[in-house]
């Protein structure tokens, strides 16, 4: 049985599309870590521990962080993507 063959010619994409990529890629990646970085310094600030919120019923705060936490790693980890996507080559 014969292997399949892989296109002759690989699909270039237009440069516009590339450099596209690359460009908001970075924008995401370093607003998921500037969120990460605000939610570190919020954190330090507050003066009681996760267990602590949690007795006090704390949820709305914790609820909060959590989400912009979601958000952040959606971003920096969807940045990702569109710079792997930007260097990526279709025959590597």
């Amino acid at each position: 049985m014969a292997k399949r063959k892989a296109s002759a010619r690989p699909e270039r994409r237009p440069r516009a599309e590339i450099d596209r990529n690359y460009f908001l890629g970075d924008v995401f990646i370093k607003t998921g870590v500037a969120v990460g970085v605000a939610l570190a310094m919020i954190a330090v600030y507050t003066p009681f521990t996760l267990m602590g919120a949690i007795n006090d019923g704390m949820y709305d705060y914790l609820g909060i962080m959590v989400a912009f936490g979601v958000i952040g790693l959606g971003l920096f980890f969807y940045g990702r993507h569109l710079r792997r996507e930007a260097t990526h080559w279709d025959f590597d």
